[in-house]
């Protein structure tokens, strides 16, 4: 188990010193909140997509295909898991309050933070995976989690047109036909979907240094948010998801990256955009990606002990 933390610890402070040269340039005024959002934009609308795509750019294989199915099919079951455990424990307390936390116990940072991890940990099968993830996380989080924060009706529209989407209704049909893209189109997506790791560690390390750490630290709400959303959910889902027979060892590894991932960026997103409680938001990102840096590695080399 120790070499397995080794590792993952190894992997997960190459994320987080990334993180911090986001976090340092920002402070020095060299990424500035129109250069952050720009790069925001840049990972959600071409490296995201690049990435999925570059993820199913494979040969088609029967044994791939069904288990990207099985796995689809774990994810959304548990992902709606984490939706009921979320409103469950937050059923009281003021409404715009209740509805962040709601939010942050339901979606963790599974695209920018999960996709780098789980492929630095179980290689490209990890990104196939993890890509997969995010799609399915893209579907929930723009029907209910739009639905919740913004207090209208569900929309299947807002589920299926974001970029993520997009990115699996063009590289679905590659893998499923084998189809063999032009050799400058795919080195042009591979490269782009390199940028995901280095771009999504700077971005988030911008929202941290944007992040009033001291009061967050005060926030008593945060300390049980980031322990609800980095211990207690992947110690309930995780022990189900590892006695299921029909997953192997890289989609167990990947789900236990996805589900003790932090708190997703888009929480805090959301929050300013629907006038919900942005400082409880902002706060709750900050905080339990601070200390996922503790619970990640332990997390993922319990769960690599367990089943290898």
């Amino acid at each position: 188990m120790l070499h397995s933390f080794l590792i993952v610890l190894g992997q997960t402070l190459s994320l987080f010193i990334m993180i911090a040269v986001g976090f340092g340039m920002y402070k020095a005024k060299r990424i500035t909140d129109t250069g952050a959002a720009q790069m925001t934009d840049l990972l959600l609308y071409a490296v995201t997509p690049c990435v999925v795509i570059n993820a199913f750019n494979r040969q088609f294989d029967p044994h791939t295909a069904l288990s990207i199915a099985i796995f689809a099919g774990v994810g959304a079951v548990f992902m709606t898991l984490s939706i009921i455990i979320g409103r469950v424990v937050y059923r009281k307390g003021e409404e715009n309050a209740r509805t962040v936390q709601q939010f942050a116990a339901a979606f963790s940072n599974c695209g920018f933070m999960g996709i780098p991890l789980a492929g630095a940990v179980c290689g490209e099968m990890g990104t196939l995976y993890a890509s997969i993830f995010v799609v399915l996380f893209n579907l929930f989080q723009w029907t209910y989690g739009f639905a919740m924060m913004s207090g209208e009706k569900l929309s299947l529209r807002k589920a299926f047109i974001n970029p993520c989407v997009m990115g699996l209704a063009a590289g679905l049909p590659i893998f499923l036909l084998s189809v063999n893209i032009p050799s400058p189109v795919e080195n042009a997506v591979s490269m782009l979907a390199a940028l995901n790791s280095p771009l999504a560690m700077i971005v988030i390390g911008t929202h941290l240094a944007k992040a009033d750490l001291i009061s967050t630290l005060k926030d008593t709400r945060c300390y049980f948010a980031s322990l609800l959303r980095l211990v207690l959910m992947p110690a309930v889902i995780m022990p189900i998801i590892i006695a299921i027979p029909w997953l192997d060892n890289h989609q167990t590894i990947t789900l236990s990256v996805m589900f003790g991932a932090p708190v997703a960026a888009s929480c805090a997103l959301f929050a300013t955009k629907f006038r919900r409680d942005s400082t409880l938001a902002s706060r709750l990102v900050a905080m339990s990606t601070l200390f996922s840096m503790a619970t990640l590695p332990v997390l993922v080399s319990v769960v690599k002990t367990v089943i290898e």
